[in-house]
């Protein structure tokens, strides 16, 4: 198996004469009309929308993560106030934008709950703290 100048040849090399494959312009990728840099999902060239970017959807959607993060966040810290605050903002993201944010509801809600419930307990732990001074005052013993 030679050449006619006596070179060997690849038997692995099909009829090509050892010549590296050719692409003919385009990026050899699974995608053939894709290029590098190109969005992979939508097909849209960096630094533009995709097609079908709606701006409201993207409103909406931010509205829903951020009355999910303030919903969250109400179920360790001042949840009397966050809690309503989620509440809110998942109402407005399902009214004007038509998105779904019932995680934000939920844990508004749940935060809420808990929040009334601390202001309650702390409440309830002043007024006994009164209540046992005042009754060791009244004690004759006191004295």
């Amino acid at each position: 198996m030679s050449t006619e100048n006596n070179e060997p040849t690849n038997p692995y090399n099909s009829g090509t004469s050892g010549q590296p494959p050719q692409y003919s312009g385009q990026y050899p990728n699974q995608y053939p009309n894709q290029y590098p840099g190109q969005n992979q999902q939508f097909g849209a060239a960096p630094g533009y929308p995709p097609y079908g970017y709606n701006p409201q959807q993207a409103e909406g959607a931010q509205l829903a993560q951020t009355s999910m993060i303030l919903g969250i966040i109400s179920l360790f810290v001042v949840g009397i106030i966050l809690g309503p605050l989620a509440i809110i903002k998942a109402k407005k993201a399902e009214r004007e934008f038509n998105t779904d944010a019932t995680v934000g509801k939920v844990t508004g809600w749940i935060g809420t709950i808990l929040g009334i419930i601390g202001v309650l307990y702390i409440i309830f732990v002043i007024v006994m703290a009164f209540s046992f001074a005042g009754a060791s005052m009244m004690d004759p013993s006191y004295y």
